[in-house]
């Protein structure tokens, strides 16, 4: 049986996306999508199919580095080569690494907002010293503007000794 090939312009229409979308994830995913002589992209079904996969997990969150690194993965460990070669892998196997992705990416995201919690902390800390800094600061220099001002009234070296 012979394989069916489509042109750039029928995938973006079968995807719902735009052409230079397409061009984009080819380039930056490393995609190797096949070439006719004139350079012309041709997708395969199983083209179609990756790029199913990669929008439905850039619908989930994930970020391009993220969804290259699940490829990259899933070819090294042979589970599959969808695109170096032309062999389909059944949808529910995709289906499965990408919920796997998914939760991983969902586990990093929940890491992420525990550490940004423990950074608003450290800071609203950092803000009350801050804050204490200034206080005394101003006591300091109010003390020195009243002992400048009037001599009756108790020392720099008074107050100093006094704490």
């Amino acid at each position: 049986m012979k394989e069916i090939y489509y042109k750039i312009s029928e995938v973006a229409e079968i995807l719902a996306i735009e052409q230079h979308t397409l061009r984009y994830l080819e380039n930056s995913l490393g995609l190797r999508i096949k070439r006719n002589e004139r350079g012309d992209r041709l997708y395969s079904e199983t083209d179609l199919e990756t790029l199913r996969l990669i929008i439905k997990l850039k619908e989930k969150g994930l970020n391009t580095t993220a969804i290259k690194m699940a490829l990259e993965n899933t070819e090294q460990s042979n589970v599959t080569e969808v695109a170096v070669r032309n062999e389909g892998m059944p949808v529910s196997e995709l289906a499965n690494i990408g919920a796997k992705i998914i939760e991983q990416n969902e586990e990093l995201l929940e890491q992420n907002k525990k550490l940004e919690q423990r950074i608003a902390k450290l800071e609203e800390k950092i803000d009350k010293r801050n804050q204490e800094r200034e206080e005394k600061i101003d006591q300091f220099l109010q003390l020195w503007k009243n002992e400048q001002e009037e001599k009756g009234k108790p020392s720099l070296l008074s107050w100093l000794r006094g704490k």
